[in-house]
């Protein structure tokens, strides 16, 4: 793959339509939920035509997949926690800046659309767990252990779980994301006593 530094001017100039397209897909999630979601309106946004926005995103799944994984990677979550300290890590970081976009990660938990989005990438979140639970568990763990870590781990480090401890706990994203490390840890915790 081409480095910045290599790519041609017809090159450059086609990634910043795309991100001038992603970013307008994002000011239209603002305001309008996923499944609602037309070329028209994030044409209208990115100030381009609709043609344009169809040549590099044929369709509404490659836009919304386009816009997840640079909508991933601007929060820093491009790459899968798969260590303990980066599943510890994780929450700390990412549920705060869930906050900062609250209205569209609501779109992206309870959507149809947001759902497909997040099952697309789950067999890679879910290899990188189990290499983070396998590291710390070791060999000797069951694989019934092994898939109640990493399924709890999961669910405490997704958006499902930040949602529901702010719509139904008012708590902030600094909040849950503490409360999300240290019950991580306490998983583990138990796990290697043999507790869980």
């Amino acid at each position: 793959m081409k480095d910045a530094l290599t790519k041609t001017h017809r090159e450059r100039q086609r990634d910043a339509t795309a991100e001038t397209i992603l970013a307008a897909v994002g000011r239209c999630l603002e305001d309008v939920e996923l499944a609602e979601l037309t070329f028209t309106q994030v044409a209208r946004m990115a100030g381009l035509g609709e043609r344009t926005v169809y040549r590099h995103f044929p369709n509404k799944e490659a836009l919304l997949d386009g816009w997840w994984r640079a909508h991933k990677a601007r929060l820093g979550q491009d790459a899968f926690p798969d260590t303990l300290a980066a599943l510890l890590e994780f929450p700390i970081k990412a549920f705060p800046s869930f906050d900062e976009e609250a209205e569209i990660m609501r779109g992206a938990v309870l959507s149809p659309q947001g759902r497909a989005m997040t099952l697309a990438r789950n067999e890679e979140r879910q290899a990188a767990i189990r290499r983070a639970v396998h590291a710390e568990l070791g060999a000797e763990a069951t694989e019934e252990m092994v898939l109640t870590v990493c399924a709890s781990v999961q669910l405490l480090q997704s958006a499902t779980a930040w949602l529901t401890m702010r719509d139904y706990w008012d708590l902030k994203g600094d909040q849950s994301g503490h409360i999300a490390r240290r019950t991580i840890q306490a998983i583990f915790t138990a796990a290697r006593n043999g507790t869980l």
